[in-house]
């Protein structure tokens, strides 16, 4: 059994922490940059390490590294050297690792499980920094695709993170690709979560049952979800991968805004932290049993969700 169903026996709910580069904003940095919050692993790593804890302070069981947008490509297009862009790869990891371990010798209990680092692997358009995450539409050949997925899971797979996080995958195909690139790594668990258009899509169109149904077959892939997406088509879409799959679920979903590529800006009001934490309940009762959020979503979310969803374990 891998680690992260073991701890699901245990205590039922896993929560994970919330949006990275949407903290970062409200703090005051800048992240309109094709490398996100990525970039601030050269300009300012304790400004990501102070998130970390911020976040499991907050009663994160899981925090997520800044390798979303993170690149051997990424980094080299923005002028850096190959050894210094793997570098900053492996810092992303060890920065998630290190405010863990802080916080865990000062924070030790009983009642609590060691918080996991899981190391994040977004989708390729997350790279190209053009919006195509949000469609899956990236003009390249299947070979390019794995390719770059490849090397990066090589760099990271070597610092041992306790899970991958592959989110905001927007298509069936992308999806695949990574999950046959993880069967070397079986002795880190993993999930793969889509970013969805609507209550039964993923954003590039593909239907979220067939993704669940080919995922459960993949032994290695220890749960299927949602993440980036609007909270709305949530339960829907948590129903449709239930009955495609008897793997755990996560999902992580935005603050409820829409978000322009374009402008690189979110529209409209986010959900307030007490209603998120109302529907992450709901969720809970369809059989979520990893939860957290996404964009627009900080540590008071957080601190709301472990308040609600672990009132009653």
């Amino acid at each position: 059994m891998n680690q992260l169903n073991k701890i699901l026996e245990k205590q039922k709910i896993l929560l994970l922490d919330g949006a990275l580069g949407t903290r970062l904003q409200e703090k005051g940095f800048d992240i309109n940059d094709s490398l996100w919050s990525a970039k601030f692993l050269n300009e300012n790593p304790k400004a990501l390490q102070d998130i970390h804890t911020e976040y499991l302070n907050a009663g994160a069981d899981c925090i997520i590294t800044s390798t979303y947008q993170a690149s051997i490509e990424g980094f080299v297009k923005k002028g850096f050297d190959e050894k210094t862009s793997r570098n900053l790869l492996i810092l992303s990891i060890n920065l998630a690792k290190e405010a863990r371990d802080k916080f865990w010798k000062e924070n030790r209990s009983q009642n609590r499980i060691k918080p996991l680092v899981a190391a994040s692997i977004g989708p390729y358009g997350a790279y190209l920094a053009d919006g195509s995450e949000y469609s899956g539409n990236y003009k390249i050949s299947d070979e390019e695709l794995k390719e770059f997925h490849k090397n990066r899971l090589e760099i990271v797979a070597k610092t041992n993170p306790d899970i991958f996080a592959v989110e905001t995958i927007p298509s069936f195909k992308e999806a695949k690709i990574i999950c046959e690139l993880l069967k070397p790594y079986k002795d880190i668990s993993s999930w793969i979560s889509f970013s969805a258009k609507d209550s039964s899509f993923t954003n590039a169109g593909d239907d979220i049952e067939t993704c669940a149904k080919y995922l459960d077959s993949q032994e290695h892939i220890s749960a299927i979800g949602i993440n980036c997406t609007s909270p709305q088509y949530i339960s829907s879409l948590i129903n449709k991968i239930k009955k495609s799959s008897n793997k755990n679920v996560v999902v992580y979903p935005n603050g409820g805004a829409k978000y322009n590529p374009l402008t690189k800006q979110w529209e409209n009001s986010p959900t307030d932290e007490k209603e998120f934490a109302k529907m992450a309940n709901l969720w809970k009762n369809e059989g979520v049993n990893i939860i957290g959020g996404c964009c627009q979503t900080g540590p008071k979310e957080i601190k709301e969700l472990k308040k609600t969803l672990y009132s009653n374990i």
